[in-house]
């Protein structure tokens, strides 16, 4: 089974290869707020396993591993991981990187603390969302946490991403985990979206 919607593999997923790293929009310097969140609040600390699901460029698996995580960042684009390792090399961060489909990660059972998505759920392919919610869980111990970021039906409509109903998250994951916190948030604006409306969930494994 393909990931990624059609819209996705058609429009973006050549962009690492096409494009610096400047041209492409979802690559930033910073992580989202609630993602910097779970640093500061102690939800994820120190020692903690961090898997990151679509890691792209490395940006979140970084800000992890340089708050004392132990990180494993997994993605299916080569050029993407090439990013990655640049980064945590300008860094001198250690990470594990790993190019894999984010639906068979290959990766052990019941080691992580944390899944991390930010903006990969919102391009998953609705029949493809049963098998990566299990691949998640998975991937977790009993009471592993994982935080999901991606577009909001608040959102301006495009051509890109799904803009995700809450009724997209719970039905998703509901049956393998419990639902800590659910909201949108407005993240930081940028010439293209200059108002952001994203979710943020943070769901803990059953």
């Amino acid at each position: 089974m393909r990931a990624f919607t059609d819209r996705w593999i058609e429009n973006f997923s050549g962009k690492y290869d096409d494009e610096t790293l400047g041209e492409i929009t979802w690559v930033t310097g910073a992580v989202s707020p609630p993602v910097a969140e779970l640093v500061t609040s102690l939800t994820v600390g120190p020692g903690a396993r961090v898997i990151d699901l679509g890691c792209g460029a490395g940006v979140q698996s970084v800000f992890f591993a340089q708050h004392g995580c132990h990180v494993t960042g997994v993605d299916n684009a080569p050029r993407a991981l090439h990013a990655a390792r640049a980064l945590a090399g300008f860094y001198g961060i250690e990470v594990d990187w790993v190019e894999a489909d984010i639906l068979e990660t290959g990766l052990p059972d019941g080691e992580a603390d944390l899944v991390h998505d930010s903006f990969i759920f919102h391009n998953i392919r609705p029949e493809a969302r049963e098998a990566y919610a299990a691949e998640a869980a998975r991937l977790l111990k009993p009471g592993g946490r994982m935080a999901v970021v991606g577009f909001s039906d608040r959102m301006v409509p495009g051509t890109g991403p799904i803009r995700l109903t809450s009724d997209d998250i719970l039905s998703t994951f509901l049956p393998l985990f419990t639902v800590e916190e659910l909201r949108r948030f407005r993240n930081f604006p940028t010439a293209k979206k200059p108002d952001q409306w994203h979710w943020f969930a943070l769901l803990t494994r059953r």
